[in-house]
């Protein structure tokens, strides 16, 4: 082999082999928590900066952000220490700002990211239990597919705000109509 070639290989880093010794799998990377849970906190605690990243799931610069965007700490001394009560209360603010309480005869709609009435007044019924019927709309402003479950004893109040009506069947063997298909002749 020539020398060149063999240097480098022995530069290269070590690779772990992807199991170890007994067969079990090396523990992968935890993904970042989307939304931290307040539940977690204890109310009567101090954190410091640190603590409370490690806590809730988040990295150290996310909690200096929130300290940025309202989080209050106890003093404006070193370590920065943030009280349990004010971060629960920081994170439930949070939480209700991103909630969207859609009111009667409004759908969600998710490219929109707030809630809208559906086109025209107009939504498709899909039964899914006895108790529960799935309403099917299209946003009035990007017509994108909405969806809400609602009950069935809702139906009357929401007939009375939307134009509801029967959901087409999405499989031929669904139809009530055996000739589906008019390409062919009866003989």
């Amino acid at each position: 082999m020539d020398r060149r070639r063999s240097r480098r290989l022995d530069r290269r880093p070590h690779r772990q082999p992807s199991h170890s010794v007994n067969g079990a799998m090396r523990a992968k990377r935890k993904a970042p928590v989307r939304s931290p849970s307040a539940q977690r906190v204890k109310a009567t605690a101090t954190y410091e900066i640190a603590e409370a990243a490690k806590l809730l799931g988040t990295h150290r610069n996310t909690v200096r952000r929130w300290l940025k965007d309202g989080l209050r700490p106890l003093d404006n001394r070193r370590p920065i220490l943030i009280h349990g009560t004010d971060l629960k209360a920081f994170l439930a603010m949070r939480r209700e700002g991103r909630r969207h309480r859609c009111g009667p005869g409004e759908f969600f709609c998710f490219k929109c990211r707030v809630p809208r009435r559906p086109l025209g007044g107009m939504a498709d019924l899909h039964p899914r239990t006895d108790k529960v019927i799935a309403l099917v709309g299209l946003c009035e402003r990007c017509e994108t597919a909405m969806h809400r479950t609602v009950r069935h004893a809702d139906l009357p109040k929401l007939a009375a705000i939307l134009d509801l009506g029967p959901m087409a069947p999405e499989r031929l063997n669904e139809c009530s109509d055996a000739k589906a298909n008019g390409d062919f002749k009866e003989g």
